[in-house]
């Protein structure tokens, strides 16, 4: 009986509390977890040193340092007005987007399928696509909440025609493209959703309510830039550049010419390297998009299977067509880079939530007896996007205190890894940051006095690398799996006394 009776006093909290808000409450609870003992990914390190020269430098100084610096700004904004440190503000940042973002979806799904949006909170904390990098300070948490917040509120105009959502919808995009530029690609995607989906006769007008802002802005910046009024910003420019596809041919065809003469034997596959090198590329785009779905992939191709493609696609609307614009970018990206970073596609994954909640209700229906399972599936999934049992970075850590404490002038050091310099405190642009080879290099033309460099535990030949190099380890610093950071001078270089009497009293204890 007591057991009974706390089962229906937390079914009763839990649908007071209601799946939009869990997911929210959820999000930031997982994002806390995630971020306990990880360090700084190498992109986060370069929004928080562009923050950093906001504070001390003021504006100028911070645009200078970052180019597309949105995400630094309002780091280095809220960090002045709350007096928190930058890396504090800028992971509370992210996980309040991440929040926003997974309570919009599920609020989505609650609004067109009311049966799945406890299911729709659940895989939306869950799916691996993007809650494996709830520790990571990144630009996409920006893109992504702005993104969904713009299609949550294209819904509400769809059902109300209210020119309050209209507008506030195409300022959420802007917003999100001021996180990345791709959010402009979702203009013309809800544009082309009223041009097909509005009734005949109101069509023309309800493109344009929904598209005024953004045609308005494209005349202007087209005005501007045309005329010369402002020069093409780098970022922009190269954009341009990627969606172009003439440019993007001429580069695929190069690029299959050199494959052609070094992999294809015969001539008459030679002629098809152009085919193979494209669509092996765009492939890239459905395989890491199933990957990433991990466990939910069953059920979102169950839904896409077991209902007519019309229906659900109705159902979902703009979400499709945002879907659709998105592939296309990342076509773009694919083919003029020739390469895919999987955080890039995690937005499609992103709009792929509702129609695996669907999907996941659907299977829970057809097979009742393994819902358990399903459930303990997931929630297992959830875990292991923000648990690591690996051991963690912690020489980084001590090597970067270390290297602070023991060195004058940060410019006479050089690392193989920015993180070591960010632990150090010293700005990017203080030590020199190079490869191996290059390092060397500068130790032997005297713009170095010593390296820190960092030794992942399979790199068996470090020692004799140093040895060959003429280094000579002053310290070592080693994790519980092996990895470890290495500081060297040249053999030759006669360490201070300083240097040489602390080095030693910590080898026994890091080694």
């Amino acid at each position: 009986m007591k057991v009974k009776a706390r089962w229906v006093a937390w079914t009763a909290w839990a649908q007071a509390l209601g799946p939009v808000r869990a997911a929210f409450l959820g999000s930031l609870l997982l994002s806390f977890v995630a971020v306990q003992g990880h360090l700084v990914n190498r992109d986060g390190i370069y929004y928080l040193e562009t923050a950093r020269a906001f504070l001390e430098g003021g504006w100028l100084a911070g645009l200078k340092t970052g180019e597309w610096s949105f995400l630094s700004m309002l780091i280095a904004a809220l960090s002045f007005v709350t007096k928190v440190s930058p890396e504090t503000t800028a992971q509370m940042l992210n996980a309040l987007f991440l929040a926003g973002t997974c309570a919009l979806l599920t609020g989505i799904t609650r609004r067109r399928l009311p049966e799945a949006a406890w299911l729709a909170c659940l895989v939306v904390l869950a799916m691996p696509a993007y809650n494996q990098y709830r520790n990571e300070i990144l630009r996409e948490y920006g893109f992504w909440f702005f993104s969904v917040l713009a299609f949550w509120l294209a819904m509400r105009w769809a059902e109300s025609s209210r020119w309050r959502e209209a507008v506030a919808c195409q300022i959420a995009l802007a917003v999100a493209a001021l996180f990345r530029l791709e959010a402009v690609a979702f203009f013309p995607a809800l544009m082309l959703w009223q041009a097909f989906a509005a009734p005949s006769g109101l069509r023309v007008r309800r493109v344009l309510e929904i598209g005024c802002l953004s045609l308005a802005g494209a005349a202007l910046a087209l005005l501007l830039f045309g005329s010369g009024l402002l020069a093409m910003p780098h970022r922009v420019d190269y954009y341009l550049d990627a969606a172009n596809p003439l440019r993007n041919w001429t580069i695929l065809q190069e690029a299959a010419n050199r494959m052609s003469e070094l992999v294809f034997k015969y001539k008459y596959s030679r002629e098809e390297a152009g085919y193979v090198l494209f669509f092996g590329l765009l492939t890239i785009i459905p395989m890491k998009f199933l990957k990433m779905t991990g466990v939910f992939v069953v059920p979102l191709l169950m839904q896409v299977a077991a209902r007519p493609g019309r229906d659900w696609l109705a159902r979902w609307q703009p979400l499709p067509w945002a879907f659709l614009a998105y592939v296309l970018v990342l076509a773009a990206f694919v083919i003029h880079q020739f390469f895919l970073v999987g955080r890039y596609v995690s937005f499609l994954n992103l709009l792929a939530v509702p129609l695996a909640a669907g999907g996941l209700a659907l299977l829970m229906q057809r097979f009742p007896r393994w819902k358990a399972v399903m459930l303990a599936l997931a929630l297992l999934t959830m875990a292991a996007n923000v648990v690591s049992l690996s051991p963690r970075k912690t020489h980084i850590v001590e090597a970067g205190a270390w290297l602070a404490a023991h060195n004058a002038s940060a410019s006479r050091v050089g690392v193989d890894n920015a993180r070591i310099a960010y632990y150090a405190g010293w700005r990017l642009s203080e030590p020199l940051i190079l490869d191996r080879s290059a390092l060397v290099q500068a130790l032997a033309e005297k713009r170095l006095d010593s390296i820190a460099i960092e030794v992942p535990r399979k790199d068996a030949d470090v020692e004799k690398w140093l040895a060959e190099n003429r280094l000579q380890v002053v310290q070592r610093f080693a994790n519980k799996a092996g990895d470890a950071v290495v500081i060297a001078v040249p053999a030759s270089a006669q360490a201070s006394p300083s240097m040489s009497g602390r080095s030693r009293a910590k080898t026994g204890s890091m080694e």
